[in-house]
């Protein structure tokens, strides 16, 4: 989704515009996923799922809109986020208490089971190929392909100039890439 979209969105979103706020949600949805794959441990990941727990995170985010009083896509993520965060130690909590049974998560998508299955397939590929790059690449990925942090705004959080930023980003990009293309071709 490009920053244009997310803008058009959110704006019809805070607006009350009908249908625009489940869109901004649904759009975002991958980009949550990851996010939220990309925070859990092994140990949580073997409790839920990712896609499971960013449903979760979604349909607080849908129950929270009144409480969001920001103004653009910056305020929306750093919100969004802080939910998610809220919501994985949550689960930790729920899950480390060991008394209780895991409640079966609702749904906002509306997609075929096809159209899932292969977004779900989509999403372990680009986490498996996050997991194998180094915790640089990783990090800058996340900083700015899934929070749309600016790149001035990473470089600071990562001690860097914006130019080596770019260029590591560019080089996260090809490094995840690569993973992606050789398994693939090892599948077949």
């Amino acid at each position: 989704m490009s920053l244009d979209q997310t803008r058009e969105l959110l704006s019809g979103a805070l607006d009350g515009h009908q249908g625009a706020k489940g869109e901004l949600l649904e759009r975002v949805r991958p980009r949550v996923v990851l996010w939220v794959a990309s925070r859990m441990s092994p140990a949580l990941r073997a409790k839920i799922e990712p896609e499971d727990l960013a449903q979760e995170i979604l349909l607080a985010v849908h129950k929270s809109w009144g409480g969001f009083r920001g103004t653009n896509e910056r305020s929306f993520f750093a919100w969004l986020f802080r939910i998610a965060e809220n919501r994985i130690r949550d689960q930790v909590d729920h899950f480390g208490a060991r008394k209780r049974q895991a409640v079966p998560l609702l749904s906002f998508s509306q997609t075929s089971p096809s159209t899932r299955a292969a977004r779900a397939e989509l999403v372990i590929r680009i986490q498996d190929a996050l997991q194998h790059l180094s915790d640089d690449y990783r990090k800058v990925i996340q900083l700015v392909r899934l929070e749309e942090r600016p790149v001035a705004e990473v470089a600071e959080l990562m001690d860097r100039s914006p130019n080596a930023v770019r260029v590591l980003y560019c080089r996260a990009l090809k490094a995840m890439r690569s993973r992606m293309i050789e398994k693939e071709a090892e599948a077949r």
